[in-house]
C-alpha cells in the first residue's frame, strides 16, 4: 500500500455535528438505509484505504464507525500490518462487535469482517482461497496473448467466512482484485468465478448461498465490462445499486465495490434494496464550501486521507 499524501493544511470540526450530518444523509430519499429488523441482514463492503499507514485521528476514526454501524456484517479491505487503528475503529463500535482478518499479502494488506455477534453467528469456515498448481493451469483467457503469462495465484487471496442469521446461512467471499494490470485482473476474476460455480452445488461447506463481496476494481456494472463479463459468463449476478447518479468512488464515475451472487441459489433471500452511502456528500460541508467553485481538490485530499476514497456499498438479505 502507499498512503495518500497528508493535507497541508489544518482543518478542525464538531465531531457531534459531523455524527448528526452522517445520521441525517442515511434517511435522504435516495439514500435510506434499511434498519436492522428481525427480517433481515444488512450487509456491506468498505475499502478502507490504506487504513493503518494513513495517520487518522480518533475524531475521524469516530466517524468512520458511524459510518459502519447500520450493518450487521462489513467486509473491508486496505488494512494494513499496524493494527493499532484498527483495534481503535473497534473500540468506537464496541464490543458487540466481532472481526477476523487475513495476515498480509499483495501489497501487505489485509482482508477482514467486522460482523454484529447479537444478530449474526460466525459459522466456522474462515479461509484463504488459494488454487493448487493444477488447478492455476486450467484458467486462460481465450485470446489472451502468451507474453500477458499465466495465472499464478491471487495476488491478495479471497477470504471467505461462514455466517448465518436466522435461518440464512451463508458464505462471504471477500476479494480485491489486482488494479494496475486488466490481464492478471481478468484471470483473477475468471478463477473466483469459476471456484464459486464449482463449489456452489457442493454437499460442504463453503456451498449453496456464496456471496462475492468487496474491490472488483470494476469500472461498470454493464455487459462489455471485462471484469463484468467474466462473472456474468459464469451465472453471477451482479444486481446495479439505486443510489442514482454515484459510484462507489469518490469521482463517482465507477463501479468498483461489488456485490455479486447466483441467482438460483440467493434471489429469493435478496430484498433487491442495494445502495451506496457516499458520506462524502453528508461530512465537512464547510470544508467543502470554504473550497473554490473550480477547485474541490483540498476536500477531496482531506477525504482520502482521513476517511477513505472508497464509498460503502451494501445490500439487504432476508433471513
Amino acid at each position: 500500500m502507499r498512503a495518500h499524501k497528508k493535507p497541508d493544511f489544518e482543518y478542525s470540526f464538531d465531531l457531534h455535528e459531523e455524527l448528526d450530518n452522517i445520521r441525517r444523509h442515511r434517511k435522504r430519499t435516495g439514500r435510506v438505509i434499511p434498519p436492522r429488523t428481525a427480517e433481515n441482514v444488512m450487509i456491506a463492503t468498505w475499502n478502507l484505504t490504506n487504513f493503518g499507514l494513513q495517520k487518522r485521528e480518533d475524531p475521524h476514526l469516530h466517524l468512520m464507525a458511524e459510518i459502519v454501524s447500520p450493518f450487521d456484517i462489513v467486509a473491508f479491505q486496505e488494512v494494513a500490518d499496524d493494527l493499532t487503528q484498527f483495534y481503535r475503529l473497534h473500540s468506537f463500535l464496541g464490543e458487540g462487535w466481532g472481526y477476523f482478518f487475513t495476515d498480509i499479502a499483495g501489497n501487505n494488506e489485509r482482508l477482514g469482517f467486522l460482523y454484529r455477534k447479537e444478530r449474526v453467528e460466525a459459522t466456522g469456515l474462515a479461509a484463504e482461497l488459494a488454487m493448487r498448481g493444477y488447478e492455476r493451469s486450467k484458467i486462460v483467457i481465450e485470446g489472451m496473448e502468451p507474453e500477458e503469462g499465466p495465472f499464478t495465484g491471487f495476488n491478495r487471496n479471497p477470504f471467505m467466512a461462514g455466517f448465518r442469521c436466522g435461518d440464512f446461512e451463508f458464505y462471504i467471499v471477500n476479494v480485491h482484485l489486482y488494479w494496475s494490470n486488466i490481464h492478471i485482473r481478468r484471470l483473477e476474476t475468471k478463477a473466483l468465478a469459476k471456484w464459486a460455480k464449482k463449489r456452489v452445488g457442493r454437499s460442504g461447506p463453503p456451498n449453496n448461498d456464496i456471496i462475492l463481496i468487496g474491490d472488483f476494481n470494476m469500472p461498470h456494472v454493464r455487459p462489455g465490462d471485462q471484469i463484468y463479463d467474466e462473472l456474468a459468463g459464469y451465472g453471477l449476478s451482479l444486481p446495479k445499486h439505486t443510489t442514482n447518479l454515484v459510484g462507489t468512488n469518490l469521482a463517482g464515475d465507477s463501479d468498483y465495490d461489488q456485490i455479486a451472487f447466483f441467482p438460483s441459489r440467493t434471489d429469493e433471500d435478496f430484498s433487491g434494496r442495494m445502495g451506496v452511502f457516499d458520506f462524502d456528500n453528508a461530512i465537512f460541508k464547510d470544508l467543502w464550501a470554504r473550497s473554490s467553485r473550480r477547485d474541490k481538490k483540498r476536500f477531496f485530499q482531506y477525504i482520502r486521507y482521513y476517511i477513505a476514497d472508497h464509498r460503502l456499498l451494501w445490500a439487504e438479505f432476508l433471513r
